[in-house]
């Protein structure tokens, strides 16, 4: 299977008379619900609404791709849109281009769903892939494009092949005051805690450090007054929740991937279950991580 077998000339859009972003997700949409290829198309315009601008993949000055997971779509589909003029982003007004390719998915499709993000954002990171579609004409000028029909999408892509493998860890006696500012300062949402030998031992989140340091912050807010320590603390040798070892907060159920598992795998678990992230282990070792927007991201860079 290659990259212009996900495409369908009645879903090509040439030109695309639009000037920002949302403008041409709204014409791609529409042009697929327009042909038959959305089940339930209240169902997607609910999803690009609420969702909307987060699932936007931006190659360069090159395109703008924005995906969607819903069941509003029995499989995957594909549009895309050529304007004749510089289509700009909401949120940026200095980036701009003339392509938009929207993908839109059923959760199932996860693994298909990505690595077509990542090779269209490939192809179109070539300069004369890039000329060719500005210069298209017509649906079939754009279905005729070597680069489509060259890239093959591969059948099983395995977690080693797409998890990052620079992981950041904490200790267990870090103190959460500490966890708080790294995840902040590295922009990440969760951590693994490793004991000296690099072995798994929990996982903290956003969710851990706001049980643990909001209701101290919305006391001592309404109190004005700082407040005694309790008999958990005092045992802790600290009343400042800041100061609680990270192993006291962690979650110790942590579902993890082994490097050999398929992107199918994660996508089931990544339903299923809820999570978005995931330490990646060997003989219980943390060797990498997953997250949704690493898969992007890779999958981009492959």
């Amino acid at each position: 299977m290659n990259l212009r077998d996900m495409l369908r000339p009645e879903h090509i859009i040439v030109p695309l008379t639009a000037t920002t972003v949302k403008q041409a997700t709204d014409q791609l949409a529409g042009r697929l619900m327009a042909t038959g290829a959305v089940a339930d198309p209240t169902r997607l315009r609910a999803v690009i609404q609420n969702t909307w601008p987060e699932d936007l993949v931006s190659v360069g000055e090159h395109a703008f791709l924005p995906h969607f997971r819903t069941e509003a779509v029995h499989h995957l589909e594909t549009a895309v849109g050529v304007a004749p003029e510089a289509i700009h982003w909401e949120k940026d007004a200095n980036r701009a281009a003339r392509v938009v390719i929207f993908i839109v998915a059923p959760p199932r499709d996860t693994p298909t769903y990505l690595q077509v993000v990542g090779a269209f954002a490939r192809i179109l990171s070539d300069p004369g892939t890039l000329a060719a579609l500005h210069a298209a004409k017509t649906p079939h000028d754009v279905l005729d494009l070597p680069a489509l029909s060259a890239v093959e999408l591969p059948t099983h892509l395995l977690v080693r092949d797409v998890m990052t493998t620079q992981v950041f860890s904490i200790g267990p006696d870090t103190p959460l005051g500490s966890v708080a500012r790294t995840m902040v300062d590295r922009d990440v949402r969760a951590l693994p805690v490793v004991d000296e030998s690099g072995f798994l031992m929990g996982m903290v989140s956003h969710r851990e450090l706001l049980r643990f340091l909001i209701p101290d912050y919305l006391q001592r807010t309404k109190s004005g007054e700082f407040r005694a320590p309790t008999k958990s603390q005092i045992q802790r040798g600290s009343a400042d929740p800041k100061s609680i070892p990270v192993k006291e907060a962690m979650a110790r159920s942590v579902l993890c991937l082994a490097e050999d598992q398929t992107l199918t795998d994660v996508a089931n678990l990544m339903n299923s279950r809820d999570v978005d992230r995931f330490p990646v282990v060997r003989e219980g070792k943390v060797v990498g991580f997953l997250t949704r927007a690493d898969l992007i991201r890779r999958l981009i860079t492959l």
